[in-house]
């Protein structure tokens, strides 16, 4: 990654920055968003402002941008801050998603704001950056898109109170899978990661509320304990662990 350019969404804290850290580990510059960059939700700690200092600590050089996904316009401009700051993007991490209260709304709790909502944020947003970011990915040679998903998204028993996160997340599978196999002629890879429940700051505040035990949960610097199935239309490769 030495040299390249990344982008994280959702890197105030959590999965995001742990991430945002990581690119910046292994030699990318960094764009990272969030919705404010100075200011953290109540009970929350975690600035994209601290996420942007602390990877130019390892020697990197951050670009922080707010944006508010909810917004298609507000995503767009992400967008565009995010390839006028070096001119390309190699790497796009979206890894936002709205986790507020009404992530656990049943169908006669939820309203259809909150609905669309979620929606926005967690599908429309990243369609949204990959439309963006794709022509100069494509110019390039190549990129990488990476959709951080959840198991909540798969058809089966699930306990977890809420029926519109999931929803979204089935969707950001199936938009992964179409978007690789769509994308593969340009050299751009798409993939989706499951990062398995993981101990968050926001996930310790709902945990009770989700009918979560937290002390399952890893920490986001952890990569995720579960088992990786490598899908390709190359017969070669093989299922990894």
């Amino acid at each position: 990654l030495a040299g390249r350019v990344a982008l994280v969404t959702g890197a105030s804290r959590g999965v995001g920055q742990a991430t945002a850290l990581e690119l910046a580990r292994r030699g990318a510059d960094v764009v990272v968003a969030a919705r404010s960059l100075a200011e953290a939700p109540t009970g929350l700690s975690g600035t994209l402002t601290e996420t942007a200092e602390q990877i130019r600590s390892l020697g990197r050089e951050a670009h922080a941008v707010a944006a508010d996904l909810n917004d298609p316009g507000s995503t767009t401009q992400l967008g565009d801050a995010a390839l006028n700051w070096k001119g390309r993007v190699d790497v796009l991490v979206n890894n936002a998603a709205f986790l507020g209260r009404a992530a656990y709304h049943s169908l006669d709790e939820l309203d259809l704001k909150n609905f669309q909502r979620q929606f926005n944020v967690n599908v429309t947003a990243p369609f949204i950056l990959a439309k963006a970011l794709v022509p100069a990915m494509r110019s390039a040679g190549g990129g990488v898109i990476v959709n951080i998903t959840s198991g909540a998204g798969l058809i089966g028993e699930y306990t977890t109170p809420g029926i519109t996160y999931g929803s979204t997340k089935a969707a950001l599978n199936r938009l992964s899978t179409l978007l690789a196999r769509d994308l593969r002629a340009d050299g751009i890879t798409v993939f989706a990661v499951d990062p398995g429940y993981t101990r968050t700051i926001l996930a310790e505040q709902t945990a009770r509320q989700a009918g979560q035990d937290i002390s399952a949960a890893h920490p986001p610097e952890v990569p995720a304990c579960v088992i990786a199935d490598l899908i390709e239309a190359d017969p070669s490769v093989t299922t990894a662990t």
